[in-house]
């Protein structure tokens, strides 16, 4: 079902240089047939959160370094859960049930962008041209000094970006994209994309929940 959804004529109303994006709620948009992965998420982070919005994403180029976090006066941040759909090579036939080797990686740092000021939730668009690295964001907590991924490791995953960006990150987990599955990091957490394009992706599709936490 996720992929049919994937595969939909959307007319996507946040259209960036890194994405195609649309995000609902349980009660707009695809929200109403996803309604079903309510327990999928309980069975994958338990029941103590709610949801911020879901959202669905056509990749244009790799994400490089960020954090997907929206600060609330009134709400946590909690978790992100990550639903392949689709990946879709640059040639050749496309097989539903395997696919070319890409992932999403995340590390351990975490970024808290405005963590005492609410996020304005006006800007639309994605765009990564004025992003500043990790080492250099000072509400990025957990930086370790030197670098510890590897030069084989950036090309291998990394090359989107330049080898100086990875200084003070450590691996925390590599997530391949696999018909399927789903897996999921903290809201706060420093992750990107690899570097799709250059492994014979045109694109790739997915589905993500955004998640806070429970108010008990």
């Amino acid at each position: 079902m996720c992929r049919k959804l994937a595969l939909s004529d959307i007319r996507w109303p946040e259209h960036g240089s890194v994405s195609k994006y649309w995000g609902f709620g349980w009660d707009s948009g695809f929200g109403p047939q996803l309604s079903w992965l309510r327990s999928k998420v309980n069975d994958l982070i338990c029941d103590d959160w709610e949801l911020d919005f879901l959202a669905i994403q056509e990749a244009i180029n790799p994400w490089k370094l960020h954090a997907d976090i929206r600060w609330y006066s009134d709400r946590i941040p909690y978790k992100v859960i990550l639903i392949p759909m689709d990946v879709e090579p640059s040639m050749g036939p496309v097989d539903v049930n395997v696919w070319p080797d890409t992932y999403s990686i995340v590390f351990k740092q975490r970024n808290f962008l405005s963590r005492w000021q609410p996020v304005s939730q006006e800007k639309t668009g994605n765009d990564q041209s004025d992003w500043v690295r990790p080492h250099d964001d000072i509400q990025v907590e957990g930086i370790e000094p030197g670098y510890h991924i590897s030069r084989e490791q950036w090309q291998t995953y990394f090359s989107h970006m330049p080898y100086e960006h990875l200084e003070g990150l450590t691996l925390d987990c590599i997530h391949p994209w696999q018909p399927r599955s789903a897996f999921f990091w903290d809201n706060t957490a420093i992750h990107c994309a690899d570097n799709f394009l250059d492994h014979g992706i045109k694109t790739k599709r997915s589905l993500m929940i955004f998640t806070i936490l429970k108010n008990n």
